[in-house]
């Protein structure tokens, strides 16, 4: 499985830097679509933000996860890639506070691939306090740190505020990302796949490029 990832990786770097250099289509309201208003971003003025929405229950999501994580520790210059879970309802938020305890823990990248794992690979859905305890426990963090950290007013803001920026995002399915605060890309009938959604993702940065180019 590894390996068809890598390889994945190796065909999507490519085609990245084959848009650079080559023509193609990207329509706004088919291969991205502008959001109701901006979003402010959390990124300095100068540096693009790529932020990628997801739910641990989302089998794309899943799928998806090897690619987006060497997608942001490979992005340089004026790009940063963030993630925010989706809330849609009480169990997205449960597992939205799972990804921010492990935030504040330190331990994003860890409890964030396990997440996934745990639901689409070990039938365990981590819908209930005790389950998603254990399922810490398991990745080296103890009760006490995981109580207390599950618990706090820190995790507790986070989650309201993904909310909040589900409502701002207004994305029709996931994953989804969503470009600078302006725009939002999703599979559709013009994006069908993670690699034309990758593709659609890096023409849009072009586009802002572009933008901030001509205003010099």
């Amino acid at each position: 499985m590894r390996i068809v990832f890598q390889a994945l990786i190796l065909l999507l770097t490519c085609l990245s830097l084959t848009v650079t250099g080559q023509p193609r289509d990207s329509v706004e309201g088919i291969h991205y679509q502008p959001l109701g208003r901006p979003v402010p971003t959390e990124t300095p003025e100068d540096v693009i933000e790529v932020r990628e929405l997801f739910w641990y229950g989302c089998a794309e999501c899943f799928t998806l996860e090897p690619i987006s994580t060497d997608y942001r520790d490979g992005v340089r210059g004026d790009v940063r890639m963030l993630r925010t879970p989706v809330v849609w309802n009480e169990i997205m938020e449960m597992h939205a506070r799972i990804y921010y305890t492990a935030l504040v823990l330190n331990a994003e990248d860890q409890i964030h691939q396990a997440a996934f794992h745990a639901l689409h690979e070990e039938n365990n859905p981590l819908r209930t306090e005790r389950e998603i305890q254990v399922f810490f426990s398991k990745n080296g963090i103890d009760e006490e740190t995981f109580n207390e950290t599950w618990h706090s007013d820190e995790v507790d803001t986070m989650v309201k505020r993904a909310a909040l920026q589900t409502t701002d995002y207004a994305p029709n399915k996931l994953p989804a990302f969503i470009v600078n605060g302006r725009y939002r890309v999703e599979e559709n009938a013009a994006v069908p796949d993670h690699i034309e959604l990758n593709i659609a993702v890096n023409l849009v940065i072009l586009r802002l490029r572009d933008e901030r180019r001509s205003d010099f």
